[in-house]
């Protein structure tokens, strides 16, 4: 679906099927009609291309807070975290896991409180991970279902506030 809008977003027309300007007729054509624009005043907004565009913008958004969060060390961050839970199913018994034991180092604490950190970190970002999904498909679902661009708009814009409020949160800055 196209529409041809005017500069302050009123839709002069909308249809399907193919659509151009051609300047020999002075106008927006279809296979149909032609509707004059002579000076080319009316902006052609292509619907289909438009929410692959923000569908894309959204899963790219995504990939950017994990980016940034936790780059390429997610098989790391996983593996810290098994061990930590498998350290604490087991009371915090020795023989503390490798991954554990690093970060006890690291930060001076006991084993049981670097595993305790690791889990508490890993059940934060889980529920993070959670919230991001859960909007990344909503707000999807609702760009392919946007009826028009002021539809569009309000729904990236909406996405917009929600990318900057996690990551806010998470603390990653800008996009």
């Amino acid at each position: 679906m196209w529409q041809l809008q005017t500069n302050d977003g009123s839709t002069v027309v909308t249809g399907t099927g193919p659509v151009a300007y051609s300047t020999d007729r002075g106008g927006w054509e279809t296979s149909e009609t032609v509707y004059a624009d002579p000076d080319r005043d009316l902006q052609l907004v292509d619907m289909p291309a438009a929410i692959a565009a923000a569908v894309a913008r959204i899963d790219a958004d995504v990939d950017a807070i994990y980016g940034s969060a936790i780059g390429l060390r997610q098989a790391e961050y996983e593996m810290a975290e098994r061990q930590a839970q498998t350290f604490a199913d087991a009371g915090y018994e020795p023989p503390v896991p490798g991954m554990v034991q690093s970060w006890a180092i690291a930060k001076g604490w006991t084993a049981q409180a670097a595993a305790d950190d690791v889990l508490a970190v890993a059940a934060q970002w889980r529920g993070a991970q959670e919230l991001i999904r859960a909007q990344r498909l909503l707000r999807k679902e609702q760009a392919r279902a946007a009826l028009g661009p002021a539809g569009l708009a309000a729904t990236m814009a909406t996405w917009a506030g929600f990318v900057a409020a996690v990551r806010a949160q998470l603390g990653i800055g800008g996009a």
